[in-house]
């Protein structure tokens, strides 16, 4: 019960500083350009705000993480981050699901260009900083803290369902990715990449490979927005795009049950 109480809080308290960075910065930005023709996608006053809103999980796991370990020390945050040492496994892990990125976009989108994987190499530090730190947050604080409140399956739906609404706000910010497609999408694909980025976690037990998934899947979506269609912003969704999503839930659900309950039976 006492466990319970306090995965509730830090939860109660993640959600609060998350949602108020984001909200408030990218607030900001939605009355510019209503108002103001200001804060514009894409000038350069624009990306105070926007990195602002999308660093708040990071920024708020680290005040969780201080808040809630009277030990604290800037190490252990490190620690925290990087787990333990990334061993044959969890690289062979974090590999499959960077190949099944690759897979992906190329079965379901049709890109297969050495050119543009190189182009996700070269722009991973930016890929990171506008999304992959998200994961200290997301898989960081709020799923294991829910976990303990509730069982596996509907923490998936709840994380992937507060992840999306989250990013509500940029629907009403024209250029952005998120507003070039139905929130209902958005929302289904969140589900399926909480599943998956849930997975790869209990798996490796590092959040940096979360972080590094996530940023690679930025941008491998990133190519499927813009090169697969000759720089129009929309996603070409066809049943192949349904057939490789499907295929990576029922697998990630799969393998995420599996580990939950083989650690129920060691515990």
């Amino acid at each position: 019960m006492k466990q319970k109480k306090r995965a509730l809080k830090q939860i109660g308290f993640f959600l609060l500083y998350t949602f108020s960075i984001t909200w408030l910065s990218w607030l900001i930005i939605i009355i510019g350009n209503k108002y103001f023709n200001f804060l514009l996608y894409g000038e350069p006053l624009f990306w105070i705000p926007y990195i602002i809103g999308v660093l708040a999980p990071a920024i708020s796991s680290y005040i969780i993480y201080r808040q809630f370990n009277k030990d604290f020390i800037p190490e252990s945050f490190v620690k925290y981050i990087f787990g333990k040492k990334i061993d044959r496994k969890a690289w062979l892990i974090f590999g499959l699901f960077t190949i099944w990125r690759l897979l992906m976009i190329w079965i379901a989108f049709g890109i297969n260009r050495p050119i543009s994987i190189l182009s996700i190499i070269i722009n991973l530090p930016l890929l990171i900083l506008f999304g992959g730190l998200e994961e200290l947050g997301w898989r960081g604080i709020l799923q294991p803290q829910l976990e303990k409140v509730v069982n596996y399956s509907p923490s998936i739906l709840m994380v992937g369902t507060i992840w999306s609404i989250w990013h509500l706000p940029l629907w009403f910010i024209k250029g952005t990715v998120q507003s070039s497609f139905p929130f209902g999408l958005y929302l289904f694909s969140g589900i399926i990449l909480t599943s998956s980025f849930t997975t790869l976690y209990k798996y490796t037990s590092n959040l940096f490979l979360c972080v590094l998934t996530h940023a690679w899947f930025n941008g491998c979506i990133g190519l499927a927005l813009y090169i697969g269609n000759n720089g129009a912003l929309q996603l070409n969704l066809n049943w192949k795009v349904i057939v490789v999503f499907s295929i990576e839930l029922i697998v990630s659900v799969i393998l995420g049950i599996a580990y939950s309950r083989k650690k129920a039976l060691l515990c």
